[in-house]
């Protein structure tokens, strides 16, 4: 897997662009990407996979924490608060396999969020399983009663999360 190191300038700009990842990177010291199948690429901040890029269809280009920065990282507590769905236990599996989250699954949502914001989704005991892109604002969701709200883009147990696992043990 090819590793490309962020110049000053580039991650300067990478913070300007997403301030998110701000906290984050004010403590870096390395930089690098690396480019995924598509149009995707994982961010590694001091070798660890911390973020995910991705474009997603109608919503446009995301980028998002990795289920390693949320479980695994000794960053963990520069994550960005995100907003989060809770969703319950029947959900959970067909989550964990690559399923989108659909409403009648949701029992809370916490935090505000529009359209093309990143959610984090929990389980009922607040493990994080996934992490997702609204297709409505909480506020149309909040009045919906089925259909699919969040578009599972990284869930426990895919293929980026064995990449991270793989991508951290060799730093």
């Amino acid at each position: 897997m090819k590793r490309m190191r962020l110049s000053n300038r580039e991650v300067r700009e990478l913070r300007e662009i997403y301030p998110h990842m701000g906290p984050v990177l004010d403590e870096a010291e390395v930089v690098e990407v690396v480019p995924l199948s598509g149009d995707s690429s994982l961010y590694l901040i001091d070798g660890e996979p911390l973020f995910l890029k991705t474009s997603v269809k109608d919503v446009g280009e995301v980028v998002a924490p990795t289920l390693f920065f949320v479980h695994k990282s000794s960053k963990a507590k520069l994550l960005p608060q995100y907003p989060r769905a809770i969703v319950d236990a029947g959900a959970v599996k067909p989550i964990v396999n690559g399923a989108d989250i659909m409403r009648p699954g949701i029992r809370e949502l916490v935090g505000e969020f529009n359209r093309g914001d990143v959610v984090l989704v929990s389980d009922e005991k607040g493990r994080v399983i996934a992490v997702a892109v609204a297709l409505f604002s909480k506020s149309e969701i909040v009045q919906m009663q089925k259909g699919k709200v969040l578009l599972n883009i990284h869930h426990l147990g895919d293929k980026l999360w064995q990449i991270s696992l793989e991508l951290a043990k060799k730093s």
